[in-house]
C-alpha cells in the first residue's frame, strides 16, 4: 500500500481545517459557546467544544477524499489509489462518532460512573463486528495466533482466544485509552499535542510496518488535529471540550487495535497510564482522609504573579513538575510532549 494516498487524505484534512478553524471559533464566541481559561491573568473566555470542528472536518475528509482519488486516477499516475475505503476505516470512524456523541451527553447530562463504564464499552462493537482473525504480539511469548486454542463453553459451543480479545479485551482497551486521553488535559495545548504525538507515532510505525490499508481515517485525524493544536496551545483561542478529547483518544485505542499495536499502544502511552495511577491515588487518599487539606478534590491551580503555576498538590503528571519547581504553563506542557515522545520512540520497537 503507497504511502501518497494516505498523505493526501492528511493534507486534505489539514487544508479543510485551515479553511474552516477561524469561522468556527468565531461562530463560537458569537453563540457564547466559551469556557474561562483559568492560567492566564486575565482569565479570558476562550471558544469550546472545538472538537466539533476536528471531527466534521474528519468526517467529510473521508466522504469527500474516495471522489478525490477517483479523480486522480484519471491522471493515469502510477500509484494505487483505492477506490473505497476499508471496512475497518468505517467501522473506527464510528467508534469515534460514538463517543463524540457520549462526550457531549456526558456534558450536558452528567451520565453517572456505572454508565461511563457500560455505555463506552459498547461503543468499540461496531470495529469488533468487522474484525476478522487476529495475532497479537505477547512479551516474552512473541506472536501467537488467536484462533487457537478453542475451549469447550459448558457444552453450548466453543470460544477462541480471539474470540474473548475481539469481544471482551478490544473495548476495555478502547474505553481504557479514550479515558486516558481524557484525563491528561487542563492546559493549553496539552491533550491536542501529546494526542498528535501518539497518532504520528501510530502512522509512522504503520508505515515502517507497510501497513497502511486502514490508516485512512487516522490520517484524516492527524490532518484536523494539527491545525486544531495550532489554535488550542498557549495561548489558545479554542479548546477541545469533552466532545474532542474522548473522541480523539477513542481514535488512539482503535487505531492500536486495528493495527494490532495493543502492546506498543500501552508503551506510547505510558505516561498517561502514570497519570491515571497517581490520580487514583489521590481519590482513595482522599476518601480515607477526606479532612485532610493535602488530599482535598481540587480542578485547578492559580497563577502566581511571576506566570508561574501555583498547584494544589503533585496527584496528577501535569501538577508533579511544576509542584516542586516554578514553571509556567508553556514549560510543563513542553515537558508532557518530551515525555510523550520519549515512549512513542520506545513504542516504534515493540513489534505489537
Amino acid at each position: 500500500m503507497s504511502f501518497i494516498p494516505v498523505a493526501i487524505t492528511l493534507l486534505f484534512s489539514m487544508g479543510l481545517s485551515i479553511l474552516a478553524a477561524p469561522w468556527f471559533i468565531r461562530k463560537m464566541r458569537e453563540k457564547g459557546q466559551v469556557v474561562t481559561d483559568y492560567y492566564k491573568p486575565n482569565k479570558p473566555k476562550v471558544a469550546n467544544n472545538g472538537g466539533i470542528l476536528t471531527l466534521f472536518v474528519v468526517f467529510t475528509t473521508i466522504i469527500v477524499i474516495p471522489l478525490v482519488f477517483r479523480l486522480l486516477v484519471k491522471l493515469n499516475l502510477d500509484i494505487d489509489f483505492p477506490r473505497e475505503f476499508q471496512p475497518l476505516d468505517n467501522a473506527l470512524l464510528m467508534v469515534v462518532l460514538l463517543y463524540a456523541f457520549y462526550g457531549v451527553l456526558d456534558d450536558y447530562l452528567d451520565v453517572g460512573r456505572f454508565s461511563k463504564v457500560i455505555l463506552p464499552l459498547m461503543f468499540a462493537y461496531p470495529l469488533v463486528i468487522v474484525m476478522s482473525g487476529w495475532s497479537v504480539w505477547v512479551p516474552f511469548l512473541g506472536e501467537l495466533g488467536m484462533a487457537t486454542p478453542q475451549i469447550d463453553f459448558f457444552g453450548f459451543g466453543t470460544i477462541t482466544i480471539s474470540m474473548v480479545l475481539r469481544y471482551l479485551i478490544i473495548p476495555i482497551y478502547i474505553m481504557v485509552v479514550a479515558n486516558l486521553k481524557n484525563m491528561h488535559s487542563g492546559y493549553n495545548g496539552l491533550q491536542s499535542g501529546t494526542a498528535l504525538i501518539v497518532l504520528t507515532f501510530l502512522l509512522l510505525k504503520s508505515v515502517m510496518d507497510k501497513n497502511l490499508g486502514s490508516m485512512y481515517t487516522i490520517a484524516a485525524l492527524i490532518g484536523s488535529l494539527a491545525v486544531f493544536f495550532w489554535y488550542n496551545k498557549y495561548p489558545s483561542k479554542m479548546l477541545e471540550g469533552n466532545i474532542g478529547s474522548l473522541a480523539v483518544g477513542a481514535a488512539i485505542g482503535a487505531g492500536f487495535a486495528i493495527q494490532h499495536y495493543l502492546f506498543a499502544g500501552v508503551v506510547m502511552l505510558i505516561p498517561h497510564i502514570i497519570n491515571f495511577l497517581m490520580y487514583v491515588y489521590w481519590r482513595i487518599m482522599n476518601k480515607r482522609l477526606p479532612d485532610d487539606p493535602r488530599y482535598a478534590i481540587v480542578k485547578f491551580g492559580k497563577l502566581r504573579e511571576d506566570g508561574t503555576l501555583e498547584v494544589p498538590n503533585r496527584f496528577t503528571l501535569k501538577w508533579l513538575l511544576p509542584y516542586h519547581f516554578r514553571m509556567t504553563e508553556v514549560q510543563v506542557v513542553y515537558s508532557m510532549y518530551l515525555l510523550t515522545l520519549v515512549f512513542c520512540i520506545l513504542g516504534l520497537f515493540v513489534p505489537g
